[in-house]
């Protein structure tokens, strides 16, 4: 059903918004459905907003800005709504999977002549991820990024990042059950993907589609400088799966006991530390306008 009013939601305190392409793309669409931007003043008013607006199936509201962004409005929509992406983030990964354009213009055409496609949606302890989440390191890393750091390096802030937090990190001890079997798998670190790209251009978990009712793990075994450089460089697309050192599974649920409170990241947004996490597809897939 066409809608009768966009609300594009973008996040006013956004270092890497281009509001006057913005305007722009708002005055493409406005010519044919009538289109409003709000700019968000925080998570709480994102949420609200956007669980407001989504409650009426004549609106369409669309996630401005980066994977945080979506991440938000996609624990807040109502049950049906369907979301719509122009991307203005720092890495994007999400727009890149589902084919958004990045340009701002060509995206906002999308929503006026894409179709909506069901996406399947990744759960963790009650909060919902599109592409990826991590338990431990990741968290650790993606944590200690400031929005100064993102500014003058763009995702390769997280590189830097990780660089700086891996000499010092102490990982905890991972315990993991698959699909509720008996057997524990262990580790030190975990990544579980429901889309191929990571970050950038880092796939982790390249076998991951967001159309197949699964997730995908990997668990690392030994954290160790040579096994994570190994990893690296197949996430590259460089080298070969460690042979070693690092198990990867496929599943429709995990769940995963650290030995210690670990911080966790879902699609980028660090929560805190938790000793068990429920890992699981959600029933209800979520519907994203794509080209």
């Amino acid at each position: 059903m066409k809608p009768e009013k966009i609300y594009i939601l973008a996040n006013s305190a956004s270092r890497t918004l281009n509001r006057q392409a913005l305007k722009t793309a708002c005055a493409l669409t406005g010519k044919h459905i009538p289109t409003e931007i709000i700019f968000t003043l925080s998570l709480e008013h994102a949420r609200e907003v956007s669980s407001k607006l989504s409650a009426d199936p004549a609106n369409l509201v669309v996630a401005c800005g980066g994977d945080g962004t979506i991440h938000t409005l996609l624990n807040s929509l109502s049950s049906g709504a369907a979301m719509g992406i122009i991307p203005a983030g720092t890495a994007n990964v999400i727009a890149r999977e589902l084919g958004i354009p990045k340009d701002m213009g060509n995206a906002s055409k999308a929503l006026l002549t894409g179709a909506v496609q069901e996406v399947d949606v990744g759960d963790c302890n009650g909060h919902k991820f599109l592409f990826v989440a991590g338990i431990g390191f990741d968290a650790k890393v993606a944590g200690s990024v400031s929005p100064l750091l993102k500014k003058l390096f763009g995702r390769y802030a997280y590189h830097i990042a990780g660089v700086q937090q891996f000499f010092a990190y102490r990982p905890p001890r991972l315990s993991v059950r698959i699909n509720g079997d008996a057997d524990e798998h262990h580790g030190r670190f975990a990544i579980i993907a429901n889309m191929r790209r990571y970050g950038g251009d880092l796939f982790f978990a390249p076998a991951a589609r967001y159309d197949d009712g699964l997730l995908d793990l990997l668990l690392v075994e030994d954290f160790s400088t040579s096994t994570m450089l190994r990893l690296l460089n197949f996430a590259r697309g460089n080298g070969d799966f460690p042979d070693d050192g690092v198990k990867r599974f496929t599943g429709q649920s995990f769940i995963v006991k650290s030995s210690e409170p670990a911080p966790y990241q879902l699609d980028g947004e660090v929560f805190a530390p938790q000793t068990e996490f429920n890992f699981a597809i959600a029933a209800e897939k979520t519907r994203i306008i794509t080209p």
